[in-house]
């Protein structure tokens, strides 16, 4: 499978330095030019080089303008095409990536209603698509536990009361709580954890 967000970079990449080597070209062609040092030097028909005054409209070459007028406009053609691969950038990598972060943000403060929207199939889509999985099986761990553990608390409770009532126990009761804590103990032990130094001195 083609590395998409890799293909993405390298094309904003080459964007850059298309209108770099463009630029480069236009200047070297310009400067090739046989007319052009006659242009430049022109005026030193009308004064010598140490009388010529800053620039002014008398004694600046058409040619210097002409060249002086294509810098500015190649440099601000690169700007446009840097600021329109900038903003793509940001657009379709930098703010998705903030948001990922924000959700995880939000879910490890234990919101677990957060939703990542997917709408590349990029290498950033892969990891949004991660993060709702994940959203998604720790609302079930949450789900499950919650459910289990508010069931054996109410077959306590029942039995608590028939202690206190002096009722005979049902063996079955007690066998039904001791299967609820033996699932819950099962399903914790389904998830490969990490092992602390608290776990090897248990």
């Amino acid at each position: 499978m083609t590395n998409r967000l890799e293909t993405r970079l390298l094309n904003y990449f080459l964007l850059i330095a298309m209108a770099a080597i463009m630029i480069g070209i236009e200047f070297f062609f310009e400067m090739q030019r046989d007319d052009l040092i006659y242009e430049i030097c022109s005026i030193s028909d009308q004064s010598s080089i140490t009388d010529i005054k800053p620039t002014t409209e008398n004694n600046t070459s058409p040619a210097l303008t002409k060249l002086r007028n294509k810098i500015v406009i190649m440099f601000a053609l690169l700007t446009i095409v840097v600021a329109i691969v900038m903003t793509m950038f940001i657009k379709n990598i930098t703010m998705p990536l903030q948001k990922m972060a924000d959700v995880a943000k939000s879910i490890n403060e234990g919101d677990l209603s957060q939703v990542i929207e997917i709408n590349n199939q990029d290498e950033i889509a892969m990891v949004g698509k991660a993060i709702n999985e994940l959203t998604s099986n720790l609302q079930e761990c949450a789900t499950f536990t919650y459910i289990t553990a508010n069931q054996t608390l109410e077959k306590i409770n029942e039995l608590d009361s028939k202690i206190k009532e002096n009722t005979p126990l049902n063996n079955n009761e007690i066998s039904e709580i001791k299967y609820s804590l033996e699932s819950l103990i099962e399903f914790a032990d389904s998830f490969q954890l990490l092992h602390t130094n608290v776990d090897n001195h248990a």
